[in-house]
């Protein structure tokens, strides 16, 4: 049985990998000419960037992070690791680097994929990613100076002299900001949205690895925002007009960072509340009214969701909205559509974990393969993602809870780990950072001595 494998992330890779666990053939068309998504060298991660989660949760269940690796590994670092994945599990075979597909068609009970010639494949997984086509935003008038997507940006001694305002006070935007400060340039950070700036560390360590956990706290909007706040993360501390309410019960925005406090508190950053409205010759100006000299723009505006190649009537199957930045696809746990038989989806969902690409790509392959029926209550599942993209405020990640999600998948492949307190790893289980090593104690292709090592590296 053919599998026809759209991508060469780390979605892909998982997907490519699990589907030879089932005893199927994967092909893996990737249009790049190398592996790695955004990772890769030229890609849409510029070389000063690193993961904004810890290690341990940006590794697949049975690859762990060498010895020695940095908490939050850097681009060429997440690159050498999928390459090592590639490796240890012999994928090379599987790629077809430098392949676009161009049209993925119905064909009986299965589909043809066109690419460099038509081929047809049993089913197909696409794992193309949500990082697909950069969102910058269309504005009047006219730009003098450099404007680039941060998926363009390297370095700062390649942007022209001058100063420099980075449109978006996200992950992407803040560390930017802060780079470019740190090389000298003059910065204007626009924060349409303020956000909380919560540290990386908790007493020397990283944030993720206590909040990530089965014994977590689950705090309602109203206690998040106040326990934020008491934390010092509000950035009003730095500009009055950006105070956030601790006594709002909105959904907060979070950005983890230690780089931008820092250089707001030195002033080596400036920021500037609002939204970039217009163009005017050598600046940009904001809906407030404020006029913005700068040679360079940065736009750290985030992406769309792109699946040219599937048929109109397959992307209205999927309830797909481009345009949403936040939800643009309705899946069943993010993974399967009810109108599209035979065909799944990995990694099209916001959110970096390597957990849960991984459950995906193996419940994926389990149900393409006959391993385990298709999933029931497909329409239920769809209709919860649907009330996601109606909620009113709208959440910072349609899909917040991780450790929920990934328990979820879990529990619809029958990996999920026994939880009950005379469990052998109830402690790293219910205290330690939820990771994918969990998902192989026990069930469908389990592997409990490696995951046993991978659990004693990150113990609660």
């Amino acid at each position: 049985m053919a599998v026809a494998v759209i991508g060469a992330g780390p979605g892909g890779l998982a997907a490519a990998k699990a589907v030879t666990e089932g005893g199927l053939r994967p092909v893996v068309f990737e249009r790049a000419p190398a592996i790695g998504g955004v990772w890769r060298a030229g890609g849409a991660a510029w070389p000063g960037m690193t993961t904004n989660l810890s290690h341990p949760l940006c590794a697949f269940s049975d690859l762990p992070w060498p010895a020695g690796t940095p908490d939050f590994p850097t681009r060429q670092q997440v690159e050498e690791y999928l390459h090592r994945y590639v490796r240890r599990f012999g994928l090379d075979r599987y790629l077809r680097l430098g392949h676009e597909v161009r049209a993925v068609e119905r064909d009986g009970d299965g589909w043809i994929v066109t690419h460099r010639e038509r081929e047809r494949f049993d089913a197909v997984i696409v794992a193309s990613g949500v990082y697909s086509r950069p969102h910058v935003p269309r504005l009047p008038g006219r730009f003098a100076g450099v404007a680039l997507h941060s998926s363009g940006y390297r370095t700062a001694a390649e942007l022209p002299d001058g100063p420099v305002v980075v449109a978006g006070m996200s992950f992407s935007g803040s560390e930017i900001a802060a780079e470019l400060a740190e090389a000298g340039r003059a910065v204007t950070l626009v924060a349409s949205r303020p956000m909380w700036l919560l540290p990386r560390y908790v007493d020397g360590v990283p944030r993720d690895l206590i909040s990530f956990t089965r014994q977590r706290a689950t705090l309602s909007p109203a206690e998040a925002n106040r326990r934020f706040h008491e934390l010092g993360a509000n950035p009003g501390r730095f500009d009055s007009r950006l105070w956030l309410d601790p006594d709002s019960s909105a959904p907060p925005f979070t950005l983890p960072t230690h780089r931008l406090p820092e250089r707001l508190a030195d002033g080596s950053v400036r920021l500037e509340p609002g939204r970039v409205a217009r163009l005017d010759g050598d600046a940009v100006v904001l809906d407030t009214g404020v006029r913005l000299p700068c040679a360079t723009v940065l736009w750290c505006t985030g992406y769309h969701v792109d699946l040219p190649f599937l048929a109109a009537p397959d992307r209205a199957a999927l309830g797909f909205e481009p345009d949403d930045l936040l939800q643009p696809l309705l899946l069943h746990r993010c993974t399967f559509a009810p109108g599209l038989p035979r065909m799944a989806f990995v990694g099209l969902y916001r959110g970096p974990f390597f957990a849960v690409l991984e459950l995906q790509a193996r419940w994926a392959a389990a149900v393409l393969s006959g391993a385990q029926a298709p999933p029931s209550g497909m329409p239920e599942g769809v209709a919860a993602e649907a009330r996601i993209r109606a909620a009113r405020p709208r959440p910072q990640f349609p899909h917040g809870d991780y450790v929920g999600l990934a328990d979820a998948l879990a529990a619809e492949l029958g990996v999920l780990p026994d939880l009950s307190p005379d469990g052998e790893h109830y402690d790293a289980l219910w205290r330690g950072p939820v990771v994918a090593a969990h998902y192989r104690l026990r069930g469908p292709g389990s592997d409990p001595e490696t995951a046993a090592r991978q659990l004693l590296r990150n113990p609660g």
